[in-house]
């Protein structure tokens, strides 16, 4: 006799689903496990018995299609019997649908959802209302009630919604723009902190800040932001709010290099044919020049151009062709 069919009882002639102590966790099990049938037929069981995760974890397989095709209508109905449980999954996943006015609702009805969710101090839902009102999705647009959402979400500590507010000050307010990216940069949002440093270097209406600019730019640095890497060298170069070190500067060129960054490129091969910091060596000098030279985003570089002209020169009129040949080979079997 199967489990499902030991867990039913009749009555009058009619059979009730029986929810055990363990079905769900049994369906869980399943669903671990990639037995998405048995989690389905186990969820389903326990979902039956108002089980709100059980039915979550039912809607979720029927809508993604993991037991065969998708059913969204079905997944509705049983992200429905768990909103109405008070479970906030089922909230953000109903609002989630209706935003792609999947399973019968329409972009309103995400609103509703969402707003539930919120509400229950879910800052995902937050800022996913925050976005239905900057976009206008099923509502009018009103940019003061999403920056509202934004900060909310913010608030309960949703790194993202911090960025995205830096996003919306950019260009208005500087100031408070920097404001919210330093604070996605402490949640440990990495792009923001790369942000919040080009905005203390760079004259965005920012006093400039050379310590914290330099603390910024490690942050992205250490997260393999490959223009950051390239960017904190320099100031690790210079000891620009940082203890110079030109080892440490040319080991973060590297990185950069490596990871495909033109400007990084650039600056390992002049550390390269100077020998400052590593060991000088007039090929990788070159390599690394040419490399530059052919990869994305070079032509952006301007402030470069000259002295990668004027390197490129140096290095053609002085150095072995032989050695300046291999560089070449290197470089077209690397491409």
């Amino acid at each position: 006799m199967c489990a499902l069919y030991a867990a039913t009882a009749s009555i009058s002639g009619y059979a009730f689903a029986q929810e055990t102590p363990s079905s769900y966790e049994t369906a869980l099990s399943a669903f671990e496990t990639g037995d998405y049938a048995n989690a389905l037929i186990f969820g389903k069981l326990a979902g039956t018995g108002g089980n709100a995760d059980a039915q979550v974890l039912v809607a979720h397989i029927l809508s993604k299609g993991l037991n065969g095709s998708a059913n969204k209508n079905d997944a509705v109905v049983w992200y429905l019997k768990a909103a109405k449980n008070g479970n906030t999954d089922a909230m953000v996943a109903l609002g989630e649908l209706a935003i792609n006015t999947h399973g019968g609702l329409s972009a309103a009805d995400a609103v509703n959802w969402l707003a539930q969710a919120a509400n229950n101090g879910r800052p995902d839902a937050m800022r996913a209302l925050a976005d239905i009102y900057l976009l206008g999705k099923g509502t009018a647009p009103d940019q003061a009630k999403g920056r509202e959402w934004l900060v909310k979400a913010s608030n309960y500590g949703d790194v993202s919604a911090a960025h995205k507010l830096g996003d919306q000050y950019f260009e208005t307010d500087p100031n408070k723009a920097l404001i919210w990216y330093e604070k996605a940069a402490v949640g440990g949002d990495a792009h923001a902190a790369y942000i919040a440093a080009i905005m203390y270097a760079e004259n965005y209406e920012i006093q400039p800040d050379a310590v914290k600019v330099a603390q910024l730019l490690r942050q992205a640095a250490e997260a393999n932001i490959p223009a950051a890497q390239a960017d904190f060298g320099l100031v690790v170069y210079q000891g620009n709010g940082v203890e110079r070190s030109i080892e440490d500067a040319a080991a973060w060129f590297k990185k950069s290099a490596e990871s495909g960054d033109a400007e990084g490129q650039f600056l390992y091969a002049f550390t390269l044919a100077k020998g400052e910091g590593v060991q000088q060596s007039y090929e990788d000098a070159y390599y690394w020049l040419l490399h530059a030279e052919t990869t994305k985003g070079a032509s952006d570089i301007i402030e470069y151009d000259q002295s990668r002209t004027e390197l490129k020169k140096r290095l053609e009129d002085n150095v072995d062709p032989a050695v300046l040949a291999r560089a070449r080979a290197r470089l077209v079997a690397n491409k």
